[in-house]
């Protein structure tokens, strides 16, 4: 894959001779299979700092002017990574959408670091999945197995600062951060783990969380960055957790709401968090409804006006399609690019309505999740409507004959206001069981099977 890389790098070192004398940084790389014609590159704020087209060849190249020292976010399409960016670096990237992450590579100025994110990245995610295991062992064992990890991650450490010397301290900042914070994470997941059992087992907590002592959840500069932000909501649902709510009910979200208010210090930081955690509780609810005392506690807390908004028409959006009506009968564009009604496409059959917005998800992760569902449901039919209003946006691998869209003056778009993606489940004669459910809910399933 370097072999790719070094031909472009000769071009970026001669081209950007000039441009470090102004301070200025060089981001650019090649990208296979895209899926759009330019990339992003977001500041701490998810601020887009400039768009940079991609080439005819799938190459870009960008120079940004007065970056400073730290860690930004790149996007293309609905999929993004992180990069650490030092004031006149020339870095350069190479990656398949098929494969975001697992395929990204670089080299150039900074790559050393820049690997090294994405490298445990990955490792994070495998050790994400092999934990759920260990949740299960007695307390002293599993504090055993991530004290082991922790050990490890002091030596990665260690080995990176003898091989790279001259690494600034802000690097070790966020390096740290990637490899432990997700052990802290996990520490106090077992807690909550705990307290959910029928027959919580005693055992001395506070060896599972000294590392609070010397952690700030406040630092809103870093609260774009996955692994901090996980962290910072897992020390919010601790404190949740002991009040002994049940985290489907309504009081249980308030909860929530009044624990970011009370612990986060920024204003611009809590406005996110709270709509964050509407949004969250909003989706993975038995049924999509939004509790009133919930909504009020959202609205005194945050002050942005426009989340306000945002989720004002989420609700109105909710009441457009009530449960055991008829669904409304909007027109939409088949997969043969006819116009039709929508209960002439359902006809008799139960029918899964997915309303995507590409804006939100990867077209990896929703042709992954509704193959695994059409496969275990044969005999429900599976709808997956662009609601972007743009027809050549098909997803590569599902299916073409689940794949419809809507055009601009489609009546749908009546309860499509907020732009969030939404799933509808229909019986076989029309009617509405669920008008507002989740694709990444753990209980569609369940639901789906009750539909038939």
């Amino acid at each position: 894959m370097i072999k790719y890389l070094i031909p472009l790098l000769s071009i970026v070192i001669v081209s950007c001779t000039n441009n470090k004398k102004e301070n200025h940084t060089y981001l650019g790389g090649k990208i296979i299979n895209p899926k759009a014609d330019y990339i992003t590159l977001h500041n701490h704020y998810e601020e887009v700092i400039d768009s940079v087209k991609l080439n005819p060849d799938n190459t870009f190249n960008g120079v940004f002017k007065d970056i400073q020292t730290g860690l930004y976010l790149f996007k293309h399409g609905a999929e993004f990574q992180y990069v650490f960016l030092e004031p006149q670096d020339s870095l350069l990237l190479r990656l398949n959408t098929w494969d975001f992450d697992e395929s990204l590579v670089f080299s150039g100025s900074n790559a050393e670091k820049n690997n090294a994110l994405i490298e445990n990245f990955l490792i994070n995610e495998k050790q994400d999945k092999d934990f759920y295991k260990y949740y299960g062992f007695e307390s002293e064992r599993f504090l055993s197995k991530v004290d082991s990890l922790k050990s490890l991650k002091k030596d990665y450490i260690s080995k990176f600062k003898t091989n790279y010397p001259e690494t600034s301290e802000r690097f070790f900042d966020v390096l740290n951060i990637v490899l432990y914070y997700p052990l802290y994470t996990k520490l106090e997941t077992y807690i909550i783990n705990n307290r959910l059992k029928s027959k919580p087992i005693q055992f001395d907590e506070t060896k599972f969380v000294s590392h609070r002592k010397e952690l700030d959840i406040n630092i809103d500069s870093l609260m774009f960055f996955s692994p901090y932000r996980k962290y910072v909501y897992n020390n919010i649902y601790y404190d949740v957790y002991e009040k002994n709510l049940k985290d489907d009910s309504d009081e249980f979200t308030v909860a929530v709401l009044e624990t970011v208010n009370k612990k986060i210090d920024s204003q611009e930081l809590k406005n996110r968090l709270l709509k964050e955690t509407i949004l969250r509780h909003f989706y993975t609810k038995k049924s999509c409804s939004l509790n009133k005392k919930a909504y009020e506690a959202f609205s005194k807390f945050s002050s942005n006006d426009s989340d306000k908004e945002e989720i004002a028409c989420l609700l109105t959006d909710v009441k457009h399609v009530p449960k055991n009506r008829l669904i409304p009968n909007f027109r939409l564009y088949t997969p043969q690019g006819s116009m039709e009604k929508i209960r002439d496409i359902i006809k008799s059959n139960s029918t899964v309505i997915y309303f995507r917005n590409k804006d939100y998800s990867s077209d990896k992760w929703v042709a992954s999740r509704m193959n695994y569902l059409i496969n275990k449901h044969p005999n429900v039919n599976f709808l997956v409507i662009n609601i972007n209003e743009d027809k050549n946006e098909y997803i590569n691998d599902l299916n073409i004959k689940h794949q419809y869209y809507l055009h601009k003056e489609s009546d749908a778009h009546k309860f499509l206001t907020s732009k969030y993606p939404r799933m509808v489940l229909v019986n076989n004669n029309g009617i509405v069981k669920n008008g507002f459910c989740a694709l990444s809910s753990k209980r569609i399933e369940k639901q789906i099977t009750e539909l038939q």
